[in-house]
């Protein structure tokens, strides 16, 4: 490749040097000009800036070899200009001579980032996909229909079959093919087949994508008005560029942190519980266990029965504890998993328990939903999330199950789907895998971690197992802006399957086991003989 075809890219020096070795290789007939023309492309492609030669491994045609020619290429060019390596290079060179074959492997392990070309399928609904996360918010799962248009502008190719792409004449294949590679990243799922939303991972590579047009000046005013709400959303991160849930996803369910008022007590937690109904109660925030910001950590709970085995236990730890987030692995009696807040060890707090936050994730395969909702147990869950309260819930199905979607009847998992969104509404999320679930929870963990301030907890003696909606939901219209939490005690109380049952409760529930003893038959029963030593006695008056 001359001077004169090489065009603008974002790293002009790899470019260079990988260029004139294919011209070597190609003077020579080597072999390898096969893999550095690749190579050439896939970097005059790249719209992104490398952060080092290591990173080039993500790109076509460059594998270990190359990149480790490029390191060295770059240190000598480093050495020639008087220009001082980068400390994280110099130690990892140094880490990489004492022990060689753990650096080759964990390279080999290293996962590649996936970045579109530029103006292909990918590139365009990427860019769309953003601008409807940016218009509708993101949960909004846009049709098909209406996502074409938005990214048309972008993209060479057409997206309909017959059309003619840019400067290309008919065109052998349709942009909208890019929206299988989406999915196959994780960046792109779908929802009843024909709508699309992007994954928290999409969102961020779409923004490295927007700021590939904002630089090419491409952008035009009324779209750079409106990415300019994802920086607004950005702001309150600090400017990290890590993958997360922005603090105004939570606006609408959990409102603005309350000042913490001038002489909150702490009030203890161990009061008994009541079984009289607390909706009643005159609270105000005075009454509540306070935990200013920054007197507590935010950690995530894992269920026990989500740790089946050191694999797990291995995948969980490098999805999240690598990453900083502190998890605990403990029974719970609703949810899968849940974000406490515990006082840290040099705050005033110090003494007050752990609190359950006001957010749960409830995970399911698919194959499990479908199992679920054949078994009656799909509904009686969704009604014990709903009586302790939890106001934000995250209802994640995971994967995919053609089999088991095709014994039970597309249409009843769609209407389940909608159901979870439309009725009982959750938060639903589509992770393809339970990688991507773990990494969706890091995600809600970090972003619970710079969103909540100042937590309010309901002591324990204001909690009964009979009206605790009523009380949460009267607290709430008094004070819409407190995040509102309660012990883990209390969790456990008012979760429990039976806990919040009264004994007849009890006794029409064990009567509706026996075959043929529907709701309406356990009703006359009970009437009859109110309790079952009376429906014992009857029996064996008569010889049953």
């Amino acid at each position: 490749m001359t001077n004169d075809e090489e065009p603008e890219c974002a790293n002009p020096l790899f470019f260079k040097w990988v260029s004139e070795w294919y011209e070597v290789a190609r003077a020579s007939n080597a072999k390898t000009q096969h893999t550095l023309k690749k190579a050439c492309v896939s970097l005059q492609r790249y719209p992104l800036l490398l952060e080092n030669a290591q990173d080039a491994v993500q790109l076509q045609g460059i594998g270990p070899g190359i990149a480790d020619r490029l390191v060295k290429k770059l240190a000598s060019w480093r050495k020639e200009q008087g220009i001082a390596e980068p400390a994280a290079v110099v130690s990892e060179a140094a880490s990489g001579s004492a022990n060689p074959e753990t650096s080759t492997s964990t390279r080999q392990k290293t996962q590649r980032l996936y970045v579109p070309r530029y103006r292909s399928g990918a590139f365009a609904l990427l860019i769309g996909l953003l601008k409807t996360y940016c218009l509708y918010g993101p949960d909004y799962f846009i049709p098909k229909s209406e996502l074409v248009p938005i990214c048309e502008p972008f993209a060479d190719a057409p997206f309909h079959v017959g059309g003619t792409s840019h400067g290309s004449g008919y065109a052998q294949h349709t942009a909208w093919s890019g929206m299988k590679t989406l999915e196959s990243k994780a960046l792109a799922e779908r929802q009843g087949g024909v709508k699309f939303c992007l994954t928290e991972e999409g969102v961020q590579i779409a923004k490295k994508v927007v700021e590939v047009l904002r630089t090419r000046n491409e952008l035009s005013d009324d779209d750079s008005q409106v990415f300019s709400k994802l920086e607004e959303r950005s702001a309150v991160r600090d400017g990290s560029s890590s993958p997360g849930i922005h603090s105004s996803d939570f606006d609408s369910v959990a409102g603005d942190p309350v000042q913490p008022r001038a002489g909150i007590m702490s009030r203890s937690s161990s009061a008994p519980f009541t079984r009289q109904s607390s909706a009643t109660a005159h609270v105000e925030l005075d009454d509540l266990m306070s935990y200013p910001a920054g007197s507590y950590d935010v950690i995530l709970v894992v269920d026990n029965r989500e740790v089946h085995s050191t694999a797990d236990r291995a995948l969980i730890e490098r999805e999240l504890e690598s990453q900083g987030v502190r998890i605990e692995v403990r029974p719970l009696t609703v949810g899968d998993y849940l974000w406490i807040a515990r006082a840290k060890p040099d705050s005033a707090q110090r003494h007050q328990p752990d609190v359950v936050l006001d957010f749960v994730v409830e995970r399911k395969r698919m194959d499990d939903l479908c199992a679920s909702i054949k078994d009656g147990r799909y509904r009686e869950q969704h009604a014990r999330i709903h009586a302790t309260g939890f106001t934000n819930v995250f209802y994640v199905v995971e994967g995919n199950d053609p089999d088991a979607v095709s014994r039970l009847g597309e249409a009843a998992v769609s209407s389940a789907l909608s159901r979870i969104q439309v009725i009982e509404g959750f938060h639903l999320k589509q992770p393809p895998s339970f990688e991507a679930t773990l990494r969706l929870l890091r995600q809600l963990t970090e972003s619970l971690s710079d969103v909540l301030e100042c937590v309010y907890a309901i002591p324990d003696s204001l909690i009964g197992l009979k009206g605790f909606q009523e009380l949460k939901r009267g607290i709430r219209a008094r004070f819409p802006q407190a995040h509102l939490a309660i012990s883990f005690d209390a969790y456990d109380v008012v979760s429990n399957k039976s806990g919040s049952l009264s004994v007849g409760e009890v006794y029409l529930r064990m009567l509706m086991t026996l075959r043929g003893v529907s709701a309406d038959k356990a009703l006359s029963i009970a009437g009859s003989y109110p309790t079952p030593q009376l429906l014992i006695d009857a029996l064996e008056a008569d010889g049953g």
